[in-house]
């Protein structure tokens, strides 16, 4: 396995001086060094590039404070849009994001279950007419892509998504030639982790480890190691949802038992909470987000399936931190907005013998983000264009 490389590193880099520039706008480089531990001449290097490219600009010169007076920077929110795309297992969503990272449009359709290269092609003629309607003179200039499973980074293709059962599908040739743009192709929950980098607290920007849980129909990890983001080999990270937990288990679509994704993923709450509910009425189905809301009504099933999962959350976080150790581990997906249910649970969990709070300085808390992996999309377009 190889870490991310130098030009991945530069653009990470610019990912967090950018999010630093948005969220404290007018700031000094100066500034920027104090809060991000980066030295002056790396972010000069960053600075000049990104002036250069229109995406940044200076404004007044602030106070002296006994040497050159500081040139404030700013972010430049129309020189560039970028598009996003999510794809889920049961749902699609596409967004479009000025320079800032704010979302500007945003769409849902039904993740077709026939052909995916002619889904993809419908897809992005939904795009385009929405662009030709609404941002006919709008700069496009990159296309960021989160999907589940494993991806050919170099190329884009998406090689196996058990849980999408597509395999060795060219989705960034696709939808290249369809939308006429640069495509960026990466796996959804690598996605997630890069929507912390963007859109995660301030205070965090020095953090080197983190560790991202992302729980949708199936469940993935993405991970940041030394504020860099862990890609492993050419097909990039597979995550830790496929690490067995119960060797006896339900038989997971990679073909393997007990992953932790039949235990702790959506579908394994929605599967579980549908047993509880065997003497009602079996036909009707559930969806994660009305079993959070039937649990917030005080559904005691509900209820029960929900602190299930985050018993087993808990249990795969503690196996992973106890190899890892990240600083800060972020669990994202719907299930995060059951946080005030759950959050306790899988806190309590993850402590050990080995994991002791006072030493360990784990801090669990849920997304930045009410969509990681379509956040997570806007900022790996951006950092490709730039």
């Amino acid at each position: 396995m190889k870490m991310i490389d130098i030009h991945d590193i530069r653009n990470i880099n610019q990912t967090v001086l950018l999010h630093l520039i948005r969220e404290r706008q007018p700031i000094s480089r100066a500034e920027i060094a104090k809060l991000t531990g980066l030295r002056p001449g790396t972010i000069s290097s960053i600075v000049n590039r990104l002036i250069r490219k229109g995406v940044i600009y200076e404004g007044a010169e602030g106070p002296s404070s006994g040497g050159r007076k500081p040139t404030y920077l700013f972010i430049n929110s129309e020189s560039a849009y970028v598009l996003a795309v999510s794809i889920g297992v049961r749902e699609t969503t596409y967004a479009v994001s000025d320079f800032t990272g704010r979302i500007m449009t945003e769409k849902a359709i039904l993740t077709s279950g026939g052909d995916p290269t002619a889904f993809l092609k419908s897809l992005a003629a939904d795009i385009r007419a929405m662009i030709s309607s609404n941002y006919a003179r709008a700069n496009f200039v990159a296309v960021g892509v989160s999907v589940p499973g494993l991806v050919k980074r170099d190329t884009g293709e998406l090689i196996v998504s058990p849980n999408l059962e597509w395999n060795n599908l060219p989705v960034k040739k696709i939808l290249e030639k369809e939308l006429q743009l640069p495509v960026y192709v990466e796996n959804d929950a690598n996605a997630a982790a890069y929507s912390e980098l963007w859109y995660g607290p301030l205070e965090e920007i020095k953090v080197k480890t983190l560790l991202y849980i992302l729980v949708v129909d199936g469940l993935g990890t993405g991970l940041i190691i030394n504020g860099e983001l862990h890609v492993g080999s050419q097909v990039g990270l597979g995550g830790f949802g496929h690490m067995s937990i119960e060797p006896n288990g339900e038989v997971c679509s990679c073909g393997r038992r007990g992953c932790w994704e039949t235990l702790a993923s959506d579908s394994a709450t929605v599967a579980r909470y549908h047993r509880l509910m065997s003497n009602k009425n079996d036909s009707e189905s559930f969806s994660i987000s009305e079993i959070i809301a039937r649990a917030n009504r005080g559904d005691e099933k509900a209820v029960t399936a929900l602190r299930a999962t985050a018993e087993f959350l808990g249990e795969g976080i503690t196996s992973i931190a106890h190899g890892l150790s990240p600083e800060i581990i972020v669990i994202g997906g719907e299930i995060s907005t059951a946080w005030n249910l759950i959050g306790d649970i899988v806190k309590e969990k993850v402590k050990s013998k080995y994991l002791i709070p006072s030493v360990a300085k784990l801090e669990i808390r849920p997304s930045s983000v009410p969509r990681p992996s379509l956040f997570g999309a806007i900022p790996i377009a951006l950092q490709n264009y730039f």
